[in-house]
């Protein structure tokens, strides 16, 4: 079994396979992976990573350790998760600090182009007539834009907004402790 596919059924064990999970699919997914999987074999003293999610499948007071553990870890992990955004920014500060006026602004002419396309092809699909067989595909389209395009956008100029989870986390927390 490879680690990520282990680390994920640590997360789901635990209970926190929708924040941790949605990690492992990132650029460094493996190392966030990593991470999960050496905190599970320190809690639980195992020599492998098969032999940690077996004891804590078999065990709930493990789950909770781990669990605790992991939460504990978060930032760590979350950090490891995006540490590629923080790359991209640093290349947009060098990039800022160049003579040529294309390079320097080309973030924002890429934003702006699909800032641009995003509005008019929502404002299509919305107010002009769809051919029916054409459907899915202005769904998908759709799709595409609002949740990758846009969201990725959003995450760059401005960060990611995790109050959502960080609000389930805590609650989760409240749940275990009381």
């Amino acid at each position: 079994m490879d680690p990520i596919t282990i680390a994920l059924g640590i997360a789901k064990l635990t209970g926190l396979d929708k924040t941790i999970g949605g990690w492992f699919g990132g650029d460094n997914g493996e190392k966030v992976a990593a991470k999960v999987l050496d905190i599970a074999q320190t809690y639980t003293g195992s020599s492998n990573p098969q032999e940690a999610l077996a004891m804590i499948e078999n065990s709930s007071k493990w789950q909770h350790d781990i669990k605790m553990a992991l939460l504990n870890n978060e930032q760590e992990l979350k950090t490891l998760a995006f540490m590629n955004t923080k790359d991209a920014r640093l290349m947009q500060m060098k990039a800022l600090e160049q003579d040529d006026q294309f390079s320097k602004h080309f973030v924002y002419y890429l934003a702006i182009f699909w800032s641009i396309f995003a509005v008019v092809y929502i404002a299509c699909i919305t107010f002009l007539t769809i051919p029916e067989e054409s459907v899915r595909f202005a769904d998908t389209i759709l799709g595409f834009l609002l949740g990758t395009v846009i969201a990725t956008m959003l995450n760059y100029f401005w960060g990611s907004n995790n109050s959502n989870e960080k609000r389930t986390d805590q609650q989760s927390l409240k749940d275990l402790i009381g």
